[in-house]
């Protein structure tokens, strides 16, 4: 089938589904019919994503490009121009709307829309299929009035309903001014209106949606709102579902806690995003953040709730010393979330964390490399920490043996460290690890950190290596 508009991504993976090119889509008015909407993963190459395209001989190309695909979609980009010069690139997203002078991407592209481009992409797309193509090649997009956009959630299909995550939201932008956070430039909150909103919410449950992810930065800011969207899930439940919100941890109220205590077990994830404990580093990034109430919260929450809780730390931020993320990560951890994710500081570009004294990766993901208070040596131990940490603990996978880990030492902390340190030794490597070999490292350090004796650390890895079906070959233990 051709198409004269094609809107295309590249996902991070295929449980993805591509939000932005399905607004852009949903807007198009009477162009939808001629616009057709692809989407890849990161694992395919360059070329075979340019050569799906052009096979649809389009006119137009627009690329929404993010912090993880700009590498691949630039040579997507390329490959196209340079073999089909007269197509008419357009990039919008993220990662192209600030510092994009130099970019390679926007060479390559004919257009950069900043901003929501909903409104701004229509009306460039019809000007150039009509032969009307403007000059000025950086179109600043105004935020449109929500109550005025096409909501996009029937641009879901039945599949992307059945394998993927369902990503909706209900409002835009952020009360709060965090200097790493794409989110504080623009401090507004807008809200979509709730009725037509909750409308859709219903037909996606009819279709079959049943995992649905809020990206709404600040879910919790109004009461009425959090009550009117979880009475809605309450009366909608089906079996099998999972909703996700992003919440501000010490602006839950007491009553926003009973209401989602309310909520069937292990259906309502909650994302916390705490980034630090430490009040120094709070400050200097401009986070208003109440520390004893949002280690409150996640306690009730923990404890009082059947929502599955996921807390973020950020390593690399101003003023946050070893000791004082090593602090902030016992308390979180003694709360014991279902996860407990240690994020690195990014630049992202149109954001002021730059303006601090830290040394960032020049290129993509743009990680935090080193800083006044952590040197590239400490920085690169925090991060295997954090990629084994993922592996042992936010998995799932050894809930009875991290029990154990933690007897090693006073500290989760300093126990966790000990055992990345001595994985990184043995191994020289943070992927592609087999279960059965991450089970045998992580037994021979609790034997050898006398968290256990070695019959009951083995029963333990055991019974955890066992806990999913299919594994029956008895484990073997170096012990």
């Amino acid at each position: 089938m051709d198409a004269d508009i094609v809107l295309a991504t590249v996902n991070a993976r295929y449980s993805h589904a591509a939000f932005a090119i399905r607004w852009l889509w949903s807007n198009l008015g009477e162009l939808r019919e001629r616009c057709a909407l692809r989407e890849f993963n990161l694992n395919q190459p360059a070329l075979e994503i340019a050569e799906e395209l052009l096979e649809l001989r389009p006119r137009i190309v627009g690329l929404s490009v993010h912090i993880w695909n700009v590498t691949l979609l630039t040579q997507v980009a390329e490959t196209i121009k340079g073999v089909r010069p007269e197509i008419v690139i357009i990039i919008g997203g993220p990662e192209v709307s600030y510092e994009f002078e130099d970019m390679a991407i926007f060479a390559a592209a004919d257009y950069l829309i900043r901003g929501e481009g909903e409104v701004a992409f229509a009306r460039l797309a019809q000007d150039v299929l009509d032969g009307r193509a403007p000059q000025e090649k950086v179109i600043a997009a105004e935020p449109p009035p929500l109550a005025d956009l096409v909501l996009p959630y029937d641009a879901y299909t039945d599949e992307d309903l059945a394998q993927r995550l369902t990503y909706v939201e209900a409002s835009r932008g952020c009360a709060f001014r965090c200097e790493f956070c794409l989110s504080s430039i623009d401090p507004h909150v807008r809200e979509f209106p709730l009725e037509p909103f909750l409308e859709a919410m219903e037909r996606l449950i009819e279709r079959g949606a049943r995992r649905i992810k809020f990206v709404d930065r600040t879910f919790n800011l109004r009461v009425e709102r959090v009550d009117a969207i979880l009475d809605f899930f309450l009366r909608h439940w089906q079996d099998g579902m999972s909703v996700h919100f992003e919440i501000v941890p010490d602006r839950l109220t007491e009553h926003m806690l009973r209401r989602i205590a309310e909520l069937p077990p292990s259906g309502l994830h909650l994302e916390v995003g705490v980034q630090s404990l430490n009040a120094e580093s709070l400050a200097a990034i401009g986070r208003r953040q109440d520390v004893e109430k949002t280690l409150e919260n996640i306690r009730f929450l923990r404890e009082e709730t059947g929502a599955l809780v996921h807390v973020d730390l950020v390593v690399g931020l101003p003023e946050e010393t070893w000791e004082t993320f090593a602090a902030g990560f016992d308390r979180l951890a003694a709360l014991r979330p279902h996860e407990l994710q240690v994020g690195i500081l990014k630049r992202l570009k149109g954001t002021s964390i730059g303006r601090h004294p830290i040394v960032f990766a020049k290129h993509p993901p743009y990680e935090v490399l080193q800083n006044k208070h952590l040197d590239f040596e400490q920085v690169q131990r925090l991060k295997r920490f954090a990629r084994y940490f993922d592996l042992f603990y936010n998995s799932g996978n050894f809930p009875e043996s991290m029990v154990l880990l933690w007897r090693a030492r006073e500290s989760a902390f300093d126990a966790f460290m000990a055992f990345s340190d001595g994985l990184w030794t043995a191994t020289r490597r943070t992927h592609e690890f087999p279960l059965s070999q991450l089970a045998r490292h992580l037994g021979s350090f609790l034997v050898e950190a006398g968290a256990g004796e070695p019959q009951e650390v083995a029963e333990t890895i055991r019974r955890d290596y066992h806990r999913l079906p299919g594994r029956k070959e008895r484990l073997q233990l170096p012990f």
